[in-house]
């Protein structure tokens, strides 16, 4: 969404940290906010807001709603590191298991260098 992308240069510096555009529908703009404050506040600039939407995207709205809530974001795209915590397991403590799969599995978690290299 166009909008998304030019946020933070249409809301501008403080209001782009606290409310997040959603939707447009029916050209109404939904904007979720961090607080109930910050809701009342995209009431208050909603002349404003839709003049900078116009001049800055080219989208014509008719109206700004401010919502207060959580906007579920997308997961990350790209690799995530991941992180092998080494077990803090007493090498003496091996004899007590019986299972020899399980003692080769806790050998190998013993033996990790915590880099989450594979």
């Amino acid at each position: 969404m166009m909008v998304r992308q030019n946020w933070k240069e249409i809301a501008g510096e403080v209001l782009s940290v606290h409310a997040e555009p959603v939707v447009i529908k029916k050209r109404v703009l939904l904007v979720m906010c961090d607080s109930p404050a910050w809701a009342q506040q995209i009431g208050m600039l909603t002349k404003v807001l839709e003049k900078q939407i116009k001049d800055i995207t080219g989208i014509k709205i008719q109206n700004v709603e401010g919502k207060f809530g959580h906007v579920q974001k997308p997961p990350q795209k790209g690799k995530t590191k991941r992180v092998v915590m080494k077990p803090d397991i007493d090498p003496e403590d091996m004899k007590w298991l019986k299972d020899p799969k399980l003692a080769e599995a806790v050998r190998e978690l013993i033996n990790l260098d915590g880099s989450g290299n594979d």
